[in-house]
């Protein structure tokens, strides 16, 4: 975790911010299987999880992203775990690499919210910003294994 801004506290901090996606993916997929929103979530609102869930982008392989959140935050959170728990480098790097990925995406995926849902989702948003803030926590894990 040397390669993580702030040594062991920023290790910390990643945990912490991945166990928040994993949370937030969680809930994501309860709000999905449900449809009919939450407190957080209000049908008709500009905060509306079920109109943004609605959107045909939401399907990936015939699978909803809300269904394979949990399965991609679990997997982060797993990464986490290993490299702050056990000092594993090749779990920070798998961690920085997923999260650049998501990180990636993440702009796209907002574009889609706002300008096609006409709405957010606060745990889409949640979990958006949990892998930018990964990815700037570890982009030097990322630049060292590039070059």
């Amino acid at each position: 975790m040397e390669s993580v801004v702030g040594g062991s506290l920023g290790g910390l901090i990643i945990l912490l911010l991945c166990i928040i996606g994993f949370i937030a993916s969680l809930a994501s997929n309860i709000e999905f299987r449900r449809a009919s929103g939450s407190l957080l979530c209000k049908p008709g609102s500009k905060i509306d999880c079920i109109r943004v869930y609605s959107m045909p982008q939401a399907w990936v392989l015939g699978f909803h992203l809300s269904q394979i959140a949990p399965i991609y935050y679990g997997l982060v959170l797993l990464f986490a775990v290993l490299a702050t728990a056990f000092n594993s480098s090749l779990a920070l790097k798998l961690l920085a690499f997923l999260s650049l990925e998501c990180s990636i995406l993440a702009p796209y995926m907002i574009y889609l919210m706002v300008r096609y849902a006409e709405a957010v989702c606060i745990y889409c948003l949640t979990m958006h910003s949990v892998s930018v803030l990964v990815t700037l926590l570890t982009y030097r894990v990322i630049l060292e294994a590039l070059t």
